[in-house]
Order: C-alpha cells, then structure tokens, then sequence
C-alpha cells in the first residue's frame, strides 16, 4: 500500500497539516533517511527558507521527524531532529551534494518533489469498507455501526487525502483517495479499512 506507513504518522501525531503547519509550507512527496533507515517516504510538508538560495526545511504530517537543508553554494549542509517529536533539530547530517530532488551524502538522503495534482478527487460520498461502510458530506458523517455526527471540519492533508474532524473532536482520516476506492484511518483506534465507493 502505497505510503501507508507515512499516512498512519501523519494523521496520529500533532494532527492534521494544515492545522499545524505555516501557511508559506507547501504540499511535497518527501524522503529522509539517515543511517540507511527511512525516518520520512511519502507526503510531507515543504517550506522555503528565508532567501532563495534554494534552502528548505520537510516535515512529516505527523510532525515527528523534520530536516533543514541550508544551500551553500554548490553544496548544501543539513540538520534533524533525530528523536521522534523533538522540537529542535540538533543532530547534523554533514555535507551534502545535489542529486537531482535529493541532496544526498554516504549516510544520509533527503528528497522534496512537488505533489502531483489530482484531478478534484472527493470523499464525499457512500462508501462499503466491508467490515463498516460509512457516508459523508460536508455536515454529516454516519458511519454503519453508529448515528449521524456533525462535520467540523474536512481539510485536504495532500492531492489524495483528507482529515475529517467531528464535532465531538474524534478525527479521522481518508487518503489514497480515487473516484472509487479510498483508505480509512482512525489514529484513536489504529483501524484501517479499504474502502469502495457505493
């Protein structure tokens, strides 16, 4: 399944994106590795840094793991957070050479790639998840085994997937979303579902 593993941080850590994150961060298809393990391999958020030297900062949904790229001439070098939820990133990563989207050196690799744009996908809709279906539009939500809940809010985290919070403040996400298929996810409870549209 295609960045699942990204998706299911990305929506169970500080929330959705575009709740946390500064309106100058752009929607991106990020990596980060370090050591040869993956820390960041899917949608991220992307922001400039101050001046256009081409300097940039990535952060997971989640905001878990993050880097920042200081371009230096024809070079670049870069620090992360290292732990999980750290707020600072204190841990260099050394030198670093452009590689095409990625600035790269022998132990680390950190990638930014514009997202693709999606032609207006939607979740709205009825939806059969097999165990639960579940219907949505952008003031109710009822899922099969539970009554209508009022829609807070419906935001877009990325081209193909979208963050649903209820009044009652649980939150949900859809994601790999297409004009007949989507993924369900609840960082609450951990379920995932496979989805069709009705």
């Amino acid at each position: 399944m295609k960045f699942y593993s990204a998706f299911l941080c990305a929506v169970s850590g500080l929330g959705f994106a575009a709740s946390v994150l500064p309106a100058s961060a752009e929607p991106a298809t990020c990596v980060l590795e370090v050591g040869g393990q993956s820390y960041i391999d899917g949608p991220c958020s992307f922001e400039r840094l101050s001046g256009d030297d081409g300097s940039f900062k990535i952060i997971d949904f989640a905001g878990d793991y993050f880097a920042y790229v200081y371009v230096e001439g024809g070079g670049a070098t870069a620090h992360w957070n290292e732990i999980a939820g750290e707020s600072r990133a204190h841990t260099p990563l050394g030198a670093l050479r452009r590689d095409g989207a990625c600035w790269t050196s022998d132990s680390a690799r950190i990638c930014a790639m514009a997202a693709e744009k999606s032609a207006g996908v939607s979740p709205m809709g009825a939806w059969d998840c097999e165990i639960m279906g579940f219907t949505l539009d952008d003031r109710t939500y009822k899922n099969s085994s539970a009554s209508a809940a009022a829609v807070q809010g419906i935001e877009r985290i990325a081209d193909d997937a979208f963050g649903v919070t209820l009044e009652d403040g649980y939150r949900f996400a859809l994601f790999d979303v297409t004009a007949d298929r989507l993924v369900w996810h609840s960082p609450a409870s951990g379920d995932t579902f496979e989805c069709r549209r009705e």
